[in-house]
């Protein structure tokens, strides 16, 4: 399973790939808590396949790993990682 960038190497990164878009994403709160915590989060990617694979992620989290996600996607979408795929996916098709 792919695992989120460190804090760190995610800062480097993000710098070194996308030094137009690295302010914006350096601010982004989906990506600095995917980045500090290690745990994949549901979230509008910029193609399906992307979208797809942070899903296929997701679901090879643990259950308890699942609801720590949940819980940070309810604080920033108003719903749950599964919910807010579903209407992301509805996007795409």
């Amino acid at each position: 399973m792919y695992k989120p960038y460190s804090l760190e190497r995610f800062k480097k990164y993000i710098k070194k790939y996308y030094p137009d878009r690295a302010d914006q994403l350096l601010k982004d709160p989906v990506h600095l808590w995917r980045a500090a915590t290690g745990l994949e989060l549901i979230h509008k990617e910029p193609t399906e396949k992307e979208q797809l694979r942070i899903w296929q992620n997701w679901n090879k989290l643990s259950d308890e790993i699942k609801k720590k996600s949940d819980a940070k996607s309810m604080k920033l979408f108003g719903k749950d990682n599964a919910t807010h795929n579903k209407e992301i996916m509805r996007d795409w098709n």
